[in-house]
């Protein structure tokens, strides 16, 4: 009967410790709750949903501080975030996500960027797969695009 219950004991623990180890859910940062969240928490700067009826099995956030040097920060521009949603390699949606200083700077910011809309102080843009359709010849996959936002000097999000 020891032997028996010995058994079960290491049986659970071993349970346990896979359970722990599982995969995460397929995005390049985040946690596996994150994931099956549908908000990603932006440094704690902004919030974004996941955009409605869109299917992805990748979502990937850059992030990049602006620089005093940068002729935006002269316009108050204070971050920029891009959060790429991907399915089977391609890109299906994109948000960019501008943290201003105030809402007047976004507010100009938004007209300057063309950007679909302002809440405070962060401008919003979104692009949808017909963007990324219409841009395949010239960046054929996610994985391009997001090298191409990395070697601008974008960085993963953690």
């Amino acid at each position: 009967m020891k032997k028996l219950l010995a058994i079960l004991m290491v049986l659970m623990m071993t349970v346990g410790m896979l359970a722990a180890c599982k995969a995460p859910a397929a995005t390049d940062n985040g946690t596996e709750a994150e994931a099956a969240s549908n908000e990603l928490n932006l440094m704690d700067m902004y919030t974004i949903q996941d955009p409605e009826g869109v299917e992805y099995d990748q979502r990937t956030a850059l992030y990049a501080p602006t620089l005093e040097s940068d002729e935006n920060y002269a316009r108050g521009v204070r971050h920029t975030f891009v959060v790429f949603y991907g399915k089977d390699g391609k890109g299906v949606y994109m948000y960019e996500v501008t943290v201003c200083d105030t809402p007047e700077n976004a507010e100009a910011y938004k007209t300057l960027v063309d950007a679909d809309k302002v809440d405070g102080n962060v401008v919003i843009a979104t692009s949808d797969a017909a963007f990324f359709t219409a841009m395949e010849s010239f960046i054929p996959d996610l994985k391009t695009w997001i090298d191409n936002m990395s070697a601008s000097g974008l960085m993963p999000l953690e």
